[in-house]
Parts: C-alpha cells; structure tokens; sequence
C-alpha cells in the first residue's frame, strides 16, 4: 500500500494556525489513500468468503487502530452531548458546533490514515493537514462579534485551535495552553447564565469538559506526537 501525505508542521499556535494551504490537492490525495484502503477492505472481505485469512498490511487494515477506536469513544461520550444541546440554543451556536464537528470529521480521518501508514518524510508532511486547517479555520470564521452569542461562538472556536494537536511534537503540553482560551469565554457564558440557565451553564461546562477529555486522550495515545504505524505502508 502507498501512503503520500503532505503535512504543516507547526510547534506554535501561531503556526498551527496557518497550516491551510493547498487543500484541494491534499483533499485529493487523502481521497486517493481512502479509496485504497477500501480496495484492500474489499480484497480482504472476498479472500474471507473463500475461506482463507488475511495477512500482513491488508490484515492491518480490517479495523481501526486501537487510538481510532479511543478517539471514537472520546467524541460519543464528551462531544455528541455538546451537539445536542447547541441544537436548543440560536441557529449560529448550532452552526459553530457543527462546524467544530466538520472538523473533528476531517481529524478522524487523518487518524485512521496514521493508524495504517509510517510517518511520512519532513516534506511530504506540508499538506496533509490541510483538510483538518480548513475545517478548523472555517470554525474561526464563524464567531461574529455581532451575535447575542458571542461568548458561546468564541468559545468554541478557541476550543478549535486545541484540534491542531495532531501538527505538534508535545501535544498535552501544547493543549494545556490552548485550554485557557477557551475556558475564558466559558467562564463568562457561566457567569452570564449562572442562576438564570442551567443549559448555557452546563454547555460551557461540557465543552470545557470535552477539551480536558481530549488532552487525557493525546496522553494517552500520543505523548510525543501522532503516533503513526512504524510497520503501515510508506511513500
């Protein structure tokens, strides 16, 4: 199997930031690696109907890996609830969080390419990250100044930055100074809604909840960067 990947390596918010670039083209070359994948799937899946066992990378690729499976696990339990709740509250709080599930989307994704692939050289690194950046930076685009809401927009698109984790070599380290961000702008929704609406309340508090939950997580499966298959298929 052939995995090229173009990655933005950026050990500083100010870089994780600017990590969209040339995104059609990676786009195009992740959909590539995705229809492979389902290829070797599909083999498999036949060679299992004729009685015999897949081996070696095509076994590999049966299942997601086990820190696909924990991220899985991750967003049904702390963010799914926030996507609930977000559909009670103005349509551009609904939009935000939607957003930030479009984003989440696209760092599955990437994950399960990691699950399956060897890490990709410094150069073939610079664009693989662009479906995630453009999915976090159309989060960013959407917290207007202008709504009666902004705190709550605010907060989420703070908590979109901590998404550029996968691009950082110490992730925990980097989300503990992401969080606070975030945290600010919860804070005031719960001391504008302290007492008058528990939802708003415990909204920012789960959002809040869910960027600690993904921290234990990147320590858990991630503590010095992305944790590619050593043994995955390579450029």
């Amino acid at each position: 199997m052939t995995c090229r990947f173009e990655f933005v390596h950026c050990p500083t918010r100010e870089r994780a930031a600017a990590m969209a670039m040339n995104g059609s083209e990676a786009i195009s070359r992740l959909e590539a690696v995705a229809a492979r994948l389902e290829a070797i799937e599909s083999r498999m899946r036949s060679v299992s109907v004729g009685g015999g066992a897949p081996s070696g990378q095509d076994a590999a690729a049966q299942e997601d890996v086990p820190f696909v499976k924990a991220f899985d696990e991750l967003i049904s339990t702390h963010f799914v609830p926030i996507e609930n709740a977000a559909k009670s509250f103005e349509k551009d709080v609904d939009g935000i969080v939607a957003a930030f599930r479009g984003a989440i989307n696209e760092q599955r994704k990437f994950l399960v390419i990691a699950g399956k692939c060897m890490k990709p050289n410094e150069s073939d690194l610079q664009k693989v990250l662009a479906p995630v950046s453009e999915a976090m930076g159309k989060v960013d685009s959407l917290k207007d100044r202008r709504s009666s809401r902004f705190n709550h927009l605010a907060m989420v698109a703070e908590g979109a930055a901590c998404l550029g984790w996968i691009a950082i070599d110490l992730p925990a380290p980097f989300l503990s100074d992401m969080i606070p961000a975030s945290e600010m702008y919860g804070n005031k929704i719960m001391m504008e809604f302290r007492g008058k609406d528990d939802n708003h309340v415990n909204f920012a508090k789960s959002f809040k909840q869910f960027l600690l939950e993904l921290q234990k997580y990147v320590k858990a499966h991630h503590t010095t960067g992305v944790a590619w298959n050593p043994r995955g298929g390579s450029g």
